[in-house]
């Protein structure tokens, strides 16, 4: 067992309170069966994900960092609005 899963699992269970909303959540059937392994695709959920502080590890699922192109920081929520809208710049201005 992977302990960094692990604590994904644990993290899950600590923010959605069972795992029947784990898998509302996540839109599965099932996530009892997690405690071993989280899948990859929920692993990578988490990450994007603002409201769960998880950072996913490509080693954990025998991923190759060769092959990917993957922002590994957490993202951060920024409330700031931003566009490439160049007019609306200089409208505003």
């Amino acid at each position: 067992m992977n302990s960094r899963n692990d604590q994904l699992y644990d993290l899950l269970i600590n923010i959605f309170g069972s795992e029947a909303r784990i898998a509302k959540a996540f839109g599965v059937e099932r996530a009892a069966h997690w405690k071993r392994k989280v899948p990859e695709r929920v692993a990578l959920l988490c990450h994007l994900s603002p409201d769960i502080p998880y950072q996913y590890n490509p080693t954990t699922y025998q991923r190759d960092m060769k092959g990917l192109r993957l922002v590994l920081e957490k993202p951060t929520t920024n409330n700031e609005v931003t566009t490439n809208d160049q007019t609306i710049h200089l409208q505003a201005a």
